[in-house]
């Protein structure tokens, strides 16, 4: 009598690992061995900048300076107003020559800042907002988001969050922060981040208030060698899991169709790829994450003398925030619209906006204040830059915009003087200069949701809609 077999079966994946009796300790594994085998990133950040007034512009028939680089798309010298970015220059992009997407109520001062990042609308007094938009206008608030709150309100695998605001559990303390230095009483003219129609978002001016907020009760790791023996133990207890999935596996080979020794066969191939990837894949670094100095507390908007320091403090804290991950996207407003700010340690005896509109050729001195923002920016972009993830560094994990609310300091709209800064994962193909000239710039901000993840998207605001992208930019 012929020898009795056992019938080859065919098993589903999930009746095949409940045949193993391992499933709970594959499950982490399961959607590694389904995917492409890419390793997983640092989340993505967004950062705007705002800094007042547009490049220097003069009463006299001097007229505006010309500050489009020299040279060529990949081989270009940055004017002086940006020039202490030259270190970081294969990290930046200079779009030359964009037309602001604004327009409204009030005067430039007042509708740029409403329409800067959002390419909307400000809107004429109502629902219980009346302000002085410049030289007697009355104006109202702006009437849609800012590309950072739209981006903040998404979710998505190449977004800054994987889950929705509503989430019951979200990946970080905070979903957006708003973050300032002598920002002025709220009217439309000193805000520049808005969460919707007539919501405009009022940031943190107190560089100390907003080290207690983020950081009073936050703890990094206090031992970061023990964090990273932890890491080791994961990474053992994993490679030790893998190995006996392993064998289980090549065990189930003898009780399958042989119909289903392909899928056995692309589980070992993925085990195999997942070893290869913990042998040379190093534990995340948890000591990237640290705590700033606590600074002083701030002074009043007229205090003039502290404006350096508490710039230079709340920037400062950036690089903190996105390394601890306390959120992943922010802004920082520095001064405002009408910039009352008087440059002391330039030399400069009077204000910002008041230069700007003297009946003599000041454009050196305005030349000198965008060039000191610039050196402030570059300390905190070098600071970000020097956080290596693994993946690439901090710089090159997050994309920064920093853009004015005017064009020129005589309220030109055009060209706007803006610069995209860092890598956004690889979304932004850096170190180039783009003659983009009289393209509108809610082209720029359309760019940016695309790269921040939100791939159809083709409009934003209520101005220049449907432009798509900035195609230079691809």
């Amino acid at each position: 009598m012929s020898r009795m077999h056992r019938p080859r079966t065919a098993l589903s994946r999930r009746a095949l690992f409940k045949t193993l009796g391992v499933s709970a300790a594959l499950a982490p594994f399961v959607p590694l061995l389904n995917a492409s085998g890419q390793e997983a990133k640092r989340p993505k950040r967004l950062l705007l900048v705002f800094t007042p007034d547009g490049s220097a512009d003069s009463d006299t028939s001097a007229g505006p300076i010309d500050w489009k680089p020299e040279g060529t798309e990949t081989d270009f010298t940055l004017h002086e107003i940006q020039a202490p970015l030259t270190p970081l220059k294969s990290k930046l992009v200079v779009p030359w020559g964009l037309k602001m997407s604004v327009k409204g109520a009030g005067e430039q001062h007042a509708y740029g800042s409403a329409g800067m990042f959002t390419g909307s609308l400000l809107k004429d007094p109502g629902n219980g907002a009346d302000f002085d938009g410049g030289n007697g206008h009355r104006t109202g608030w702006g009437s849609g988001p800012s590309v950072d709150q739209i981006v903040a309100a998404g979710a998505g695998p190449d977004m800054p969050y994987g889950v929705t605001p509503d989430a019951a559990t979200q990946e970080t303390p905070y979903r957006t922060l708003e973050l300032g230095v002598q920002c002025g009483s709220p009217t439309s003219v000193t805000r520049v981040i808005y969460k919707a129609d007539d919501t405009p978002l009022h940031p943190e001016t107190d560089p100390q208030a907003a080290f207690d907020r983020l950081f009073g009760s936050f703890m990094p790791p206090a031992d970061p060698a023990a964090a990273q023996a932890a890491a080791e133990q994961k990474k053992r207890e994993q490679t030790s899991v893998l190995d006996l999935v392993t064998a289980d596996l090549k065990r189930m080979r003898t009780r399958v169709s042989f119909e289903e020794y392909a899928k056995i066969d692309a589980h070992l191939a993925g085990i195999r790829a997942l070893e290869q990837r913990l042998d040379t894949t190093m534990p995340v670094e948890t000591s990237v994450c640290t705590l700033p100095e606590r600074p002083a507390s701030s002074g009043k908007y007229a205090n003039n003398a502290n404006f350096p320091t508490e710039a230079a403090a709340m920037l400062g804290l950036i690089p903190h925030i996105f390394a601890c991950d306390l959120t992943r996207i922010a802004s920082v407003q520095l001064s405002c619209g009408f910039s009352n700010v008087t440059h002391t340690w330039l030399g400069h005896t009077d204000a910002h906006h008041t230069m700007s509109h003297q009946d003599q050729d000041n454009r050196d001195k305005l030349m000198a204040i965008d060039n000191w923002y610039a050196a402030q920016l570059y300390t905190m972009l070098q600071a970000l830059d020097d956080i290596d993830e693994g993946d690439g560094t901090l710089l090159d994990n997050t994309l920064v915009l920093w853009g004015r609310e005017l064009g020129t300091t005589s309220h030109a709209m055009q060209p706007w003087p803006c610069v995209l800064i860092g890598g956004a994962q690889g979304a932004l193909r850096a170190g180039r200069f783009l003659d983009v000239s009289q393209q509108p710039s809610a082209k720029l901000l359309v760019s940016i949701l695309q790269m921040m993840g939100m791939d159809g998207t083709t409009s934003i605001g209520n101005i220049d809609t449907e432009t798509g992208p900035l195609s230079q930019l691809a």
